[in-house]
């Protein structure tokens, strides 16, 4: 079960893995509507932001996003297809002020397939708040998992 607000996932009180969920379902429902607000506030200062490929030759390729603001104007930026990334299999892993979120992936514009992959979060708790310090994903265009 997912949360939506994420004042809730940010009290105290708060399960981890639950405050960790409803932040990554705040992430994607920011993607769906263009607001990068909501996915800023999660973004520790610096993220550091990672894709991975693998060419049918078996070649691997690391792309670094050397500015994530670069994505969050992309988020914002008005489109005439959603950004719609649809999660499943979600692990989540805490311990003391980290936690890794482990999820596969299908990204859609609008309606339309785009790629597939896993993403990983990394978490670190700092004053209270779970904030993503790290992103890595790989993409492909087939042999998904759901």
């Amino acid at each position: 079960m997912l949360f939506s607000t994420a004042s809730f996932a940010q009290e105290e009180t708060v399960d981890p893995e639950e405050a960790i969920q409803a932040i990554i379902q705040e992430v994607f429902d920011g993607m769906r509507q263009g607001d990068s607000s909501m996915i800023s506030q999660h973004l520790m200062p610096g993220v550091i932001m990672h894709s991975v490929s693998v060419a049918p030759t078996g070649f691997t390729k690391v792309h670094t996003e050397s500015n994530p603001q670069a994505w969050l104007e992309a988020v914002a930026k008005p489109k005439e297809q959603v950004y719609d990334e649809r999660v499943s299999n979600l692990q989540i892993n805490v311990t003391d002020g980290i936690a890794t979120a482990w999820m596969d992936y299908s990204f859609y514009l609008g309606e339309n397939f785009s790629h597939c992959g896993v993403n990983s979060f990394q978490f670190v708790k700092m004053m209270g708040k779970w904030k993503i310090i790290y992103i890595i994903d790989t993409r492909k265009r087939s042999d998904c998992r759901d």
